[in-house]
């Protein structure tokens, strides 16, 4: 079975605790999904790591959203995150790319649920505005940002692996101000 990660760069920031909350955050996709896995200690996030689960166009629909679910899974299982942001659909002009992602969202979402990690989703304009403090915010505005909070010392890459960092972060961010009362 076709079987391709791309490289996965490693900038250890901090290193999981016992006491450690782990956060998964997830840019669904079919051909290329992103993951990236940040741990807080002390109120502070830092990076584990992030990359690509990529699926083959030969393979068929249910082969590539079968691998997509086996490896988030398998993610899940080593680092055990207490929750998960995703980003959400938004199709303004790739409305042919629609069905595509909302299978390979809604299998993220089972992977998710089977393995009872709890989720919160975010638009694009609200990863933007969580990360930048406007929802218009070009990517590379985010980009940085996601380098800058978690003490990198180059931008993460792949886009798809540094958007789910973004995702992560700011379901960090959510929950701190659920906490605080401010949501």
């Amino acid at each position: 079975m076709f079987r391709r990660f791309l490289p996965i760069w490693r900038f250890p920031t901090i290193t999981p605790r016992r006491n450690s909350q782990i956060i998964l955050g997830l840019d669904p996709g079919l051909a290329s999904t992103g993951y990236g896995f940040i741990g807080i200690e002390r109120g502070r996030a830092g990076y584990l790591e992030h990359g690509v689960i990529q699926t083959s166009p030969r393979w068929t629909f249910g082969q590539r959203l079968s691998f997509l679910f086996d490896e988030i899974c398998r993610l899940i299982k080593v680092y055990q995150p207490q929750g998960a942001g995703l980003e959400s659909l938004y199709f303004a002009k790739k409305l042919t790319s629609a069905i595509p992602v909302a299978q390979a969202k809604g299998v993220l979402l089972l992977a998710l649920e089977q393995n009872q990690v709890p989720v919160e989703e975010f638009s694009p304009p609200q990863l933007k505005q969580g990360l930048t403090g406007s929802g218009r915010a070009e990517k590379e505005q985010v980009w940085e940002m996601v380098r800058m909070i978690l003490g990198l010392a180059e931008l993460p890459g792949p886009d798809h692996a540094t958007d789910a960092l973004a995702a992560a972060i700011c379901f960090y961010h959510r929950r701190q101000a659920d906490e605080k009362g401010m949501n």
